[in-house]
């Protein structure tokens, strides 16, 4: 499996490069700057539920300049989930007790179902796309068939599978965030096939954004393989269903309304 490279991990990288706390917060970073462009400045600042009001304010030379850092916030929001599905390799591989691992990233991604819905959607519940923790759920899933299987058949039917249940449910970032988390798996034991593999998945997810996504490899290689004194594991479990919840409620504050 993935060229059976075995050597020790991180042997090359510097010892003072990023923890995975450091990495986290970066990638949360990338994923503040995301939503706060598509909650707060889009779908509020500019109204881009009502085309009409959306149009009528782009048309404006203050428009125009919201509509410019909204967009930088999206681009610069394309570097959380390359981050994210590294980390989420790194911590299936030194999990303890990945049954409740599991556990607690479903359970995040029911509790982050609402607020995901009223910040993108304005709605209660939005059959139509679920939150990127039912791709990270997946993603998981996904890795514990790889580990449990020898047969390269059955495998490849496991990240199939995948794939097919991210399309089904139309999860954030669906097949190719699937396949990116399994990619990076697969190459957890070569630095450079993990590398280029990470790179030319997330350049073909973010095509819309001139593939800026690949950049999040830049503070990927950058990772020592360490964990960091702070745990910031819990913190980011709140934090992805209240900052959502808080955006959505500042963005209906700036429209002038906040009921669904």
């Amino acid at each position: 499996m993935n060229g059976r490279v075995r050597r020790r991990r991180y042997s090359r990288r510097p010892f003072n490069g990023l923890t995975g706390n450091q990495l986290k917060l970066i990638g949360m970073l990338a994923m503040f700057a995301d939503h706060i462009g598509a909650v707060v400045i889009q779908c509020g600042i500019l109204h881009g539920r009502d085309a009409l009001a959306c149009s009528a304010i782009i048309a404006t030379a203050s428009g125009q300049r919201w509509l410019l850092v909204g967009k930088v916030c999206r681009y610069a929001g394309r570097l959380a989930f390359p981050i994210f599905a590294f980390l989420l390799v790194e911590g299936f591989r030194h999990s303890r007790n990945r049954a409740f691992y599991a556990l607690r990233i479903g359970i995040l991604a029911l509790v982050s179902e609402i607020p995901f819905d009223l910040a993108v959607y304005n709605t209660w519940f939005y059959p139509g796309y679920q939150n990127v923790l039912f791709t990270l759920l997946i993603g998981l899933l996904v890795m514990e068939g790889l580990e449990l299987l020898d047969n390269l058949f059955l495998q490849v039917v496991v990240i199939a599978g995948g794939c097919g249940l991210a399309w089904v449910i139309k999860s954030d970032y669906s097949v190719l965030g699937v396949l990116l988390i399994a990619g990076l798996y697969w190459f957890r034991h070569n630095d450079v096939g993990q590398l280029v593999c990470g790179v030319a998945l997330s350049a073909a997810e973010s095509l819309n954004y001139y593939c800026v996504s690949a950049l999040a490899y830049v503070p990927i290689v950058m990772y020592n393989g360490r964990r960091g004194a702070q745990e910031f594991q819990y913190l980011f479990y709140a934090i992805y269903p209240v900052h959502l919840l808080a955006l959505y409620l500042f963005a209906g504050w700036i429209t002038g309304r906040v009921g669904v």
